[in-house]
């Protein structure tokens, strides 16, 4: 009888980390989270990667070597406002002090990247994330370690539920769009936005953590399935409309006058971004600051390559349907948060 792997998971607390953690905990994986700030449930020790030895103590840094097998690291700063130095101290040193865990560990890595390594440039929100994303890719690779890196695409909300650990860019950008406070949204023609299951992507990363052999580069992604800006805005406002229409008891609320005009980016930049810049403080800052690079890491690209359906024992790949179906989930879950938050006064 094979005795199931130790998985040491960082990033515990997480959008990804969270729901990895209990899909590992309903398969019966022996998982210890690596906590800094928030606890997580389980057995968990805590720590901080941006620390060598991963700011445990020497003795509790040989007993958690002597006994993990594979290292899930799911750990990172995702953010447009932070500095390039931020970035750095989790997204690339961060990793260093990981790889140098697996090394003494002698573990497995499954390494947590983006798949927007793949398009970035100087004119994207996430420019100064995806360059410390594919620094610390650099380091994996250049370790000699086995390892797995895990290019993950835009994450949404569980197949069934909707529900995600906590809101990020894209999902603040849905919701101001959905409930009317985005009249205009940089859009070139034909753009599609490759969205992923927060459940589909933890089920692909604990089928390379239980898969020996998983090494190189897996794509994370809805590839083929991404779906096209307009169809999100249209699933956005019907499911915007049937909300209030059950919050006021009335039938068919139509809300079609509300939704943003698709329009070219160099139009938008030209025309509306001062005068929205200028409407800002009723807005998301985060978002409402980087709405153009946000978009400019979807407009006019071909979609993402896919490696679901090719992971041993890993899900499925996406289709429309499913992609669809996972869409509206989350955005069913967006509609029942205050509407506040989106600066709607509705």
């Amino acid at each position: 009888m094979t005795t199931a792997p130790v998985v040491l998971l960082t990033g515990a607390s997480g959008v990804v980390g969270s729901a990895l953690l209990r899909t590992l905990a309903g398969q019966g994986a022996g998982v210890i989270a690596l906590t800094h700030h928030k606890p997580a449930a389980g057995r968990a020790v805590r720590g901080d990667i941006t620390r060598p030895w991963l700011g445990l103590p020497p003795a509790e840094y040989r007993e958690l070597a002597a006994t993990v097998d594979v290292v899930l690291h799911c750990a990172a700063r995702v953010s447009f406002g932070a500095t390039a130095r931020s970035l750095h101290r989790v997204n690339v040193r961060g990793v260093g002090h990981v790889l140098r865990f697996v090394e003494d560990a002698g573990a497995r890595l499954v390494h947590g990247s983006t798949a927007f390594i793949a398009r970035n440039g100087p004119d994207t929100a996430l420019a100064a994330y995806a360059d410390s994303k594919a620094a610390g890719e650099t380091l994996v690779r250049e370790s000699g370690l086995p390892a797995a890196v895990a290019r993950i695409s835009t994450v949404i909300g569980d197949t069934r539920t909707g529900e995600l650990a906590r809101l990020q860019a894209f999902h603040q950008l849905v919701g101001m769009a959905m409930w009317g406070q985005l009249p205009f949204l940089p859009c070139e023609t034909g753009t599609r936005v490759d969205m992923v299951p927060v459940d589909v992507v933890a089920a692909a990363l604990a089928a390379l953590a239980g898969d020996e052999d998983a090494r190189g580069d897996y794509w994370l992604t809805a590839g083929p399935a991404a779906l096209p800006m307009r169809r999100i805005i249209d699933v956005g406002y019907e499911v915007a409309a049937a909300r209030m229409s059950a919050d006021r008891g009335l039938p068919d609320v139509d809300l079609s006058l509300l939704k943003p005009h698709l329009i070219e980016p160099d139009a938008f930049d030209a025309i509306v971004s001062g005068v929205l810049t200028a409407a800002g403080a009723d807005h998301p800052p985060s978002v409402f600051r980087h709405i153009t690079g946000l978009m400019a890491a979807f407009n006019g690209f071909a979609p993402f390559p896919t490696s679901l359906g090719a992971i041993r024992e890993g899900p499925p790949a996406l289709s429309d349907a499913s992609a669809h179906t996972a869409l509206r989930a989350t955005l069913q879950h967006l509609a029942t948060l205050p509407r506040t938050m989106w600066g709607s006064r509705q």
